[in-house]
């Protein structure tokens, strides 16, 4: 799973992005050098688990630098399926336009 977080200013422009990979892997070892995966014994692998858990929630939060004079901005977030990099299929995707309000100091 791959999520991409875009987002633009009121004039479309993109002032940030982000990208996150979800992913669980498999790093195989034989006297410490990472070894073809023909070659994998079980007791010199190390597991990586990066990826979502079954109906848990994941929470990102992202500082996004916006102009002063900036009055709204668009976020776009892009959740995929990917596998070996390549993109499968869109999981979601939301486009959400959000206004800026003043604040003072």
């Amino acid at each position: 799973m791959v999520l991409d977080v875009t987002v633009r200013d009121q004039n479309g422009k993109e002032i940030f992005s982000a990208r996150n990979d979800y992913s669980v892997n498999d790093f195989y070892f034989t006297g410490g050098k990472k070894v073809p995966m023909a070659e994998w014994d079980v007791t010199a692998t190390e597991h990586f688990g990066l990826g979502l858990k079954p109906a848990a929630p994941d929470k990102k939060t992202f500082i996004i630098p916006v102009k002063p004079d900036a009055t709204s901005v668009e976020v776009e977030a892009l959740l995929t399926y990917s596998y070996s990099g390549e993109t499968m299929f869109t999981v979601q995707k939301v486009i959400r336009k959000i206004g800026i309000e003043e604040q003072l100091p």
